[in-house]
């Protein structure tokens, strides 16, 4: 248990200041149902983050599309989380128990998650998976189609696969430099210092590049969220469930 410190109690004191200063009705969070008068700030952008759960505008996206399409989860056994988040992780994990579907997270760093992985070579069997949800993860990755191919590889036949990543929209093509390398660089290029690439409107092609022979072409989604997700659901109620 983390031990208990000044810092940590001013910041739990500030975080319940703030959920009594912002309540409102504007916006409510899908995955908490929280409630406000707008969402919180992140560094470089307004209305992004949860006050009570933290969940960012991906997160919000991410379940609101699992809840307007419940047969995304109402049809897989095996779901395969690749650097869970912990908002989405907090709500996927019961209900795959519900519903006896095999979850299982993985990342580079086996902190937190069940398997550590590469995304570059993933240690798992041909179609092993239903099922895999990959968010902001291609950008840090040296070679984003080559992380694609893995991803398409372990998802089964009649699948699904949702990778989201940061998008630059007045980039026609995706950005990338190799000569950038040190995190001063990497932060001035691709605004953080961890980054590998900045991806444009032509995001989709890796996707399509690592379509396996034998296998339907990888498309781009037709259902794309908006920059910031102000989400003015119902006033009342609980949150949206798949």
């Amino acid at each position: 248990m983390p031990a208990v410190t000044p810092q940590r109690i001013r910041t739990a004191l500030r975080r319940r200041a703030d959920l009594v200063w912002h309540r409102g009705t504007a916006v409510r969070c899908p995955l908490c149902g929280g409630r406000f008068d707008r969402f919180k700030p992140a560094w470089n952008r307004p209305d992004a983050l949860c006050w009570r759960c933290g969940a960012h505008e991906r997160h919000r996206a991410q379940w609101l599309l699992l809840s307007r399409h419940p047969e995304l989860l109402g049809t897989i056994r095996s779901l395969l989380h690749f650097a869970p988040e912990w908002t989405m992780r907090e709500r996927l994990a019961p209900l795959a128990r519900e519903r006896g579907i095999r979850y299982l997270t993985a990342d580079l760093d086996p902190t937190g998650v069940d398997r550590q992985l590469d995304i570059t070579g993933l240690d798992l069997p041909d179609n092993a998976f239903d099922a895999v949800m990959c968010s902001h993860v291609l950008e840090h990755v040296p070679d984003d189609a080559a992380a694609m191919r893995e991803l398409r590889r372990v998802t089964a036949p009649g699948g699904w696969c949702l990778v989201m990543v940061p998008l630059d929209l007045t980039r026609a093509r995706t950005y990338e430099d190799q000569a950038v390398t040190t995190p001063e660089a990497r932060e001035h290029e691709f605004l953080q210092n961890h980054d590998e690439l900045f991806p444009g409107h032509d995001v989709a092609a890796p996707a399509a590049r690592a379509t396996a022979p034998g296998r339907p072409a990888l498309r781009e989604p037709r259902w794309r969220a908006p920059g910031r997700l102000r989400y003015r659901g119902p006033r009342r109620g609980r949150p949206g469930s798949p």
